[in-house]
């Protein structure tokens, strides 16, 4: 199957999934939403960005906590299980950007604005559902802590200037945790209109800019580095 074809459904999946929720067709999502995670790790194993073992190896464990994390918060019962399993992926998705970080050099290490904007947003979330967390207040803050840390890493990870496609995974990663944030106001706050659907939308979005940009990163270093060989030096 070709990429693009692979995206393609991934969108239309996507779009079913969101339609799901909005015509309360729940039982249907038990097919839709796993679906998604699937197709983007058969996106990433046939993409031919020439991504090193170490680095592919990370970015589908990333996918694959969020594939059992999907599944998991599919059931109310399952909401700690499944928090537990997207903190593992927000652990992959962090290895993998501070090893792209580490083979990217030289990328500052502090964007002082984005970062102190990042903390502060993280701060006060947190001091504001502290109230409402109870017994969940340990594992939520942590999970808001890994949340943070992804977006920091993909921020350290990428010449933003010269390298465009950064800013997919960027995105990418402020709408995982816009998308997060949605999830814990709708359930230990107060559930907004279509809470649901925006946090789908913005889950799958980011999701697809995560690894879309990641591999966009990958086939253009490639292309770099066989330019490289030939003495020209554009990347």
């Amino acid at each position: 199957m070709k990429r693009p074809v692979i995206l393609i459904i991934y969108f239309l999946v996507l779009l079913a999934d969101i339609l799901c929720i909005a015509l309360n067709k729940d039982s249907y999502r038990y097919v839709t939403k796993p679906l998604l995670m699937v197709l983007l790790a058969i996106y990433v194993l046939a993409a031919d960005a020439k991504m090193p073992r170490g680095f592919r190896t990370f970015l589908l464990l990333a996918l694959f906590f969020s594939f059992l994390g999907d599944d998991l918060l599919l059931f109310d019962r399952f909401f700690l299980p499944g928090l537990g399993s997207f903190l593992l992926a927000h652990v992959m998705y962090i290895v993998f950007f501070l090893k792209i970080r580490y083979s990217n050099p030289p990328v500052p290490l502090c964007k002082y604005a984005f970062v102190f904007l990042n903390a502060a947003v993280i701060i006060l979330f947190i001091l504001f559902l502290t109230p409402y967390l109870g017994s969940l207040f340990v594992p939520v803050v942590i999970y808001s802590l890994a949340l943070s840390i992804t977006v920091q890493s993909v921020l350290h990870a990428f010449h933003f200037g010269r390298q465009p496609e950064a800013w997919y995974c960027m995105i990418g990663a402020v709408l995982f945790l816009v998308s997060d944030s949605m999830i814990a106001i709708g359930k230990f706050y107060h559930p907004f209109p279509a809470n649901g659907i925006l946090v789908m939308l913005t889950y799958g979005i980011a999701q697809w800019g995560l690894v879309y940009g990641s591999l966009l990163y990958f086939r253009k270093r490639a292309a770099y580095l066989t330019q490289r060989a030939d003495g020209n030096h554009n990347f």
